[in-house]
């Protein structure tokens, strides 16, 4: 599955800087929501743009604001286009290449350690999304998997670094791969809807690309 449609992501996410926003925007979109409405809202995003009602988070300062983080990726993302394709692009060894695209996306309004993750995942073939299935499949501490959000020390700073390299020695460990196939194996048993694993999988493609 994910050697078919996990590929088939990066080589839609690294075609311009317009891909690799709608990949981003359809990993937040993502975030408290099932899988299974997540194309249509992506479709509407790129319809209404700004004023789709999925973007939330316009009027308060909730935890989340998701469109907090489409009008970041407005105004960012062809500078964000390029850093990635730079370390992608560069002959640096996977580690570091992981490294250098999770301290970019985790710049990205809205983005935590495991949508960074899934956001190296779909982009570059790295890391992988320790979400709430995964969290509770592998038994791993949710307070692992969060960063200070403003570390103002050089203690701080660092521990945030560790957590990072920690979390994509986890993924790495567990194999990006196997995290996308299992996954997929086991939302496919949570809805009448998917037909199978492989559905699960594809809908990651066609979400995208709307084919």
């Amino acid at each position: 599955m994910y050697k078919t449609h996990g590929v088939a992501c990066q080589t839609y996410a690294q075609g311009s800087a317009e891909n690799l926003s709608y990949t981003v925007l359809m990993i937040v979109l993502s975030i408290q929501q099932n899988w299974l409405g997540v194309g249509e809202q992506l479709a509407d995003v790129r319809l209404q743009g700004a004023e789709s009602r999925f973007l939330w988070g316009r009027d308060k300062v909730p935890i989340i604001s998701k469109a907090k983080t489409y009008a970041y990726l407005e105004h960012n993302k062809h500078r964000l286009y390029a850093d990635v394709m730079m370390i992608i692009d560069s002959d640096s060894d996977d580690g570091t290449k992981a490294k250098k695209l999770m301290d970019i996306f985790l710049d990205v309004d809205g983005l935590g350690l495991p949508k960074a993750g899934f956001a190296c995942q779909l982009v570059a073939g790295l890391v992988g999304c320790m979400d709430v299935h995964n969290i509770r499949r592998y038994g791993i501490d949710p307070k692992t998997l969060s960063l200070s959000s403003n570390p103002k020390t050089s203690k701080g700073i660092a521990a945030n670094d560790r957590k990072i390299v920690d979390y994509i020695d986890m993924c790495h460990n567990y194999g990006t791969e196997n995290l996308w196939d299992t996954w997929c194996e086991f939302l496919s048993t949570k809805s009448k809807r998917w037909a199978n694993a492989n559905h699960v999988s594809e809908v990651h493609y066609t979400y995208l690309t709307g084919e």
